[in-house]
């Protein structure tokens, strides 16, 4: 294989040069191109209104297809546009109008499908609309025209012109107070001057403190935040709280008979310590010299000596011992 510094280059020059044209020529007939591919219909206007080849087809709001040209037909303007959305579903009974569609003024021709059939064709002037139409238009102004009472129209004339002349005087003092009232704010250009002047100096403070103000609004969101979970706060607790105090009610009514009696026992027994006060301390007082001496007498060795009184002398009772049988035969051996 050579090279590509040694070929040719008069052929590679032509081929790139070809290229470029189809792809230049493509571009600018990217709209006949888009249409070949696309489903073909035409529509019968009274009045192009504007519309021309390449304007946008939309259905919905949607561009749907392309206009492929717009020219004169026998009862009116015959528009052929394509249809490049396969998705579309066009009824047998499909309408169309020419709409503006931008601010600038921008036509488009908007289909409204209808029928339960399929649209195959032409769609008729009798299911088209247009903006407006200059022969219309033309024939209503004739008619309106004519039906003015041109004697009415004498009479109402004459009626203001009379009540002009009966006003003459009021319109001259209007007239008169709106001069002076001119005049004043002429006088008082000055001082308008600068009230001006300060309201453009007090918009440049508020400007310069734009940031605070920023940064205050803030906080103060932030404030209004805070104080709105504490409302919520004390809301639920207070709602706790209530519920609470029901809950204690009800079982304070439910317990009545229960609770009554154990406390008139509790103030019996109460009473009953109360009055022998003085017992318990003496008992009490008893006990600690007791537990102290008995601490003492079991502290003094591995045995303890124990003194109890009112019982009868050991030695007047023999001791009673009873022996096994083999322990006394072998006794008597």
């Amino acid at each position: 294989m050579k090279m590509f510094r040694e070929r040719d280059p008069m052929p590679l020059g032509i081929g790139a040069i070809v290229i470029v044209v189809l792809v230049v020529t493509l571009v600018l007939n990217i709209n006949t191109v888009i249409a070949v591919f696309g489903r073909h219909y035409s529509a019968v206007i009274s009045e192009a209104a504007g519309l021309k080849q390449g304007d946008p087809v939309e259905v919905s709001g949607l561009k749907v297809g392309r206009i492929s040209s717009v020219k004169l037909g026998g009862r009116g303007v015959v528009v052929d546009f394509s249809i490049t959305n396969g998705s579309i579903k066009l009824g047998d009974q499909t309408t169309a109008s020419i709409e503006v569609v931008t601010v600038l003024g921008a036509k488009a021709l908007v289909l409204k499908s209808a029928g339960g059939g399929t649209l195959h064709g032409q769609i008729p002037l009798s299911r088209t609309t247009s903006p407006y139409d200059v022969t219309d238009a033309l024939s209503q102004l004739t008619t309106e025209t004519g039906k003015i009472d041109v004697n009415q129209v004498a009479s109402a004339l004459n009626v203001v012109s009379s009540t002009l002349d009966g006003a003459t005087p009021e319109l001259r003092s209007a007239i008169t107070g709106i001069g002076r009232l001119s005049e004043t704010l002429g006088s008082r250009d000055a001082t308008l001057e600068a009230l001006l002047a300060h309201a453009n100096t007090f918009s440049q403070v508020l400007a310069d403190r734009s940031g605070d103000m920023t940064a205050l609004v803030k906080d103060g969101n932030l404030l209004f935040a805070e104080l709105l979970k504490r409302r919520q706060d004390i809301s639920t607790l207070l709602s706790n709280v209530s519920s609470m105090s029901a809950q204690l009610s009800a079982l304070v009514d439910q317990n009545q008979g229960i609770v009554g009696p154990a406390l008139a026992q509790l103030h019996g027994v109460v009473a009953t310590l109360q009055a022998n006060k003085s017992n318990l301390d003496k008992s009490l007082k008893g006990l600690s010299v007791y537990a102290t001496g008995l601490g003492e007498v079991v502290a003094s060795g591995p045995f303890f000596t124990a003194y109890l009184q009112n019982l009868l002398p050991g030695n007047l009772i023999p001791p009673v011992i009873t022996l096994p049988r083999a322990s006394a035969a072998g006794a008597g051996r």
